[in-house]
């Protein structure tokens, strides 16, 4: 039995404590009994939140220990996994693009590979470029880049007029093409 299923089991038989009734036979307890007083009733009812709260968290007592992303390593993707990627006849959003990628890996091991490292690899090949658009930096597309099937429209969203930039099919290939100079411009800063 593992330490989970005894606390689980613990919890189980407080709860029936606290409910008045005997958690090894299953009957009522008799109301003279020092296991029905209202004091040790409410304080099985508090253990027995205690030990709901422990279970909740895995078995673990107190808070769970949190990894900071930037404690992590680096991500990778291994080659056999690199062939699962959905490359979309649709033209995507380099989010939903990372977002293919990322889901699958197991992102408790690694850092994410953020949707920047794309764009930000694509600036220094110059297939995107960058231009101050109200104290904001914009990226779109450069002759090169809408050659290679990145494509754009220009919206108005909430803010103001914005460019959606959208990667066909041909443009996911190539950034699957050269996913290891992307992991390591991204990792190497």
């Amino acid at each position: 039995m593992t330490e989970l299923e005894k606390i689980k089991r613990a919890k189980d038989y407080i709860d029936k404590l606290a409910n008045g009734i005997d958690p090894i036979s299953g009957e009522t307890i008799e109301d003279d009994t020092a296991l029905n007083n209202v004091r040790l009733s409410r304080c099985f009812f508090y253990v027995a939140d205690i030990l709901g709260k422990i279970i909740e968290n895995d078995g673990v007592i107190g808070k769970r220990v949190v990894v900071k992303a930037s404690d992590l390593p680096p991500f990778t993707l291994p080659y056999e996994l690199r062939e699962k990627i959905e490359i979309t006849q649709e033209p995507t959003m380099i989010s939903k693009f990372a977002d293919r990628i990322n889901g699958l890996v197991d992102l408790t091991t690694m850092r994410k590979l953020p949707p920047t490292a794309f764009t930000s690899w694509l600036v220094t090949k110059e297939f995107l470029s960058e231009e101050r658009v109200n104290d904001k930096w914009r990226k779109k597309p450069t002759e090169t880049g809408l050659e290679l099937g990145i494509e754009f429209e220009v919206r108005d969203g909430q803010y103001g007029g914005y460019t959606a930039i959208f990667y066909t099919e041909k443009a996911q290939r190539f950034l699957v093409d050269n996913l290891d100079e992307i992991i390591a411009m991204q990792f190497t800063k």
